[in-house]
Order: C-alpha cells, then structure tokens, then sequence
C-alpha cells in the first residue's frame, strides 16, 4: 500500500513537528529558569574634559565634552548558565535626559561572558571602555544620569531578552573650562559613590 519513500516521508513529517514543538516550548521556558546572581557597581569618580582626539576624522571631536568614569564591578552571574545558556552579554549604560531629546543611551562598557569561571567579575577601579559623550558635544542642561548594568542571556534555542540589574544615579559635572588651572579640579570633579 505504502512504498518506502512514503513511509519516510510521514516518519521525518512527524520528526520535524515534534522538534518545532520542541524548540518552541525550550524558547519559552528557558527565560523563566530561576536564577539568583549578585551585582553591585561602585562609582567612584566622574571627570569631564573638552576635547580628546579619538578619531582623526571626526572634526567634532577636539571641541566635544568627554566624561571618564571610574567605577567598579562586583557580580557572580554563574546562576544564570543553564543548559540553554551559550554566552552572557553584559555591559553598562548611561541613561540621561538632554534639553534636546529625551531618552539619551550610551554604552560605556562590555564583556562578552563564556563560560561560569568568567562569570565572576570583580572590575576594581576601572574605566569607561567607550567614549561617554552628549550628541550635542556638550553636557550643558544634563546634570543627572543613571549607570545600568544590563545582562543578555544569549541562548542556543528562543529569544535573546535584556535583563536590567541594577541603576544607579550619578551627577555629572562640568568640564574645566580653557581659562580654569589646571590645579583647580572643583569644577570637573566630582566624588559620587552609591
């Protein structure tokens, strides 16, 4: 009744359904696998500056104002390494509302996590990896911005999602203008901690 080539077309038809199935109900459980990492980000100082050649090409870059943070990383992320976890993608942002426009993000840091043993951040004194400047090349009319650390559980199987950990307020200062000395720091330094 049945010849061979019909049969193993029914039997991979009904393979393949059960592992669309599959993937389906593993894409939406794994973001609800319980985890229970610990994070904490210190800052510990804010400095603005006006000009910094970064790129040769960018002729805004001399005129622009730069803010370098120095913060630190306490996190233990291992518990959110499952059987469906590739990598972890973390990283932190300045949020900050500008006269200009109101939802301001720039990334000032990431690391791409493998595997638990690098799980463990511990970042001691340690600077913004990116530049951490306004679209208006000034952060005149910003005075307050929140830090936030983001975690991407990147997946084998379903949906990357973005998982906001903590935030915390900063203030950020003016930058030294040309006419300041350079022993006068009042204005373009400012201690802020948690």
């Amino acid at each position: 009744m049945y010849n061979l080539l019909q049969r193993l077309s029914g039997i991979t038809s009904f393979a393949m359904s059960v592992l669309m199935a599959l993937a389906v109900i593993i894409s939406v459980i794994t973001p609800l696998i319980p985890s229970s990492p610990t994070h904490q980000v210190t800052l510990h100082n804010i400095q603005t500056t006006t000009g910094r050649l970064m790129d040769p090409y960018d002729k805004t870059s001399k005129s622009a104002e730069y803010a370098r943070l120095t913060f630190d990383v306490d996190a233990d992320l291992s518990s959110m390494f499952n059987w469906n976890t590739k990598l972890l993608f973390a990283y932190i942002t300045a949020d900050y509302d500008s006269p200009k426009f109101d939802t301001n993000r720039v990334v000032i840091w990431d690391r791409i996590i493998r595997n638990k043993r690098q799980a463990k951040l511990r970042l001691r004194k340690h600077h913004n990896k990116y530049s951490f400047r306004n679209y208006a090349l000034t952060f005149e009319g910003i005075e307050r911005a929140n830090l936030t650390l983001h975690i991407n559980p990147v997946p084998y199987l379903g949906l990357m999602y973005d998982k906001s950990m903590l935030s915390i307020p900063i203030e950020i200062p003016r930058a030294l203008e040309p006419t300041d000395k350079p022993g006068h720091k009042a204005k373009g330094k400012r201690k802020s901690g948690r």
